[in-house]
């Protein structure tokens, strides 16, 4: 899963599908939130992103579009340069399913966490990130990283 992409709707027993209309605003919400992060306007994707987790129904961390929607908030903080929240909103990414293990996350809770000056912990999940996906997630990233992890 890429962060800055929506994930629908999963059809299993452990995971519980949002209402639809609450499915479709937090869509709508989310789209709008990825076309301002991708057309490099990460300040305009906060607010849709911050009213669609408010859609959620408790305990929002149990739903897949908590995971996604805070990747989502994390890259934004993340392009925004403020390393601070985009680590608290990745950490919340990761309390929702599927969000301990995934390779996306890990690598920009490294990301943030090396910024940060944490670099023991920075290492930690940079580490369990290319452990996961390998090299290839580091492609289009700052070469810095994969330098740091190397070392």
């Amino acid at each position: 899963m890429n962060g800055n992409q929506l994930e629908g709707p999963v059809n299993d027993d452990e995971s519980p599908e949002l209402p639809d209309a609450i499915y479709q605003r937090v869509t709508e919400l989310s789209e709008k939130a990825n076309e301002a992060i991708e057309s490099g306007r990460p300040q305009n994707a906060i607010a849709p992103l911050e009213q669609a987790l408010e859609l959620l129904p408790s305990p929002q961390s149990d739903w897949e579009a908590w995971t996604w929607l805070n990747a989502s908030l994390g890259q934004a903080y993340f392009d925004l340069q403020d390393f601070q929240l985009a680590k608290i909103s990745f950490l919340d990414a990761r309390s929702g399913p599927d969000g301990l293990a995934n390779p996306y996350i890990l690598l920009r809770l490294g990301e943030c966490l090396f910024e940060l000056g944490d670099h023991d912990a920075a290492k930690n999940f940079l580490t369990q990130a290319y452990m996961t996906e390998g090299v290839e997630l580091f492609s289009d990233e700052n070469p810095k990283y994969i330098a740091f992890l190397r070392q």
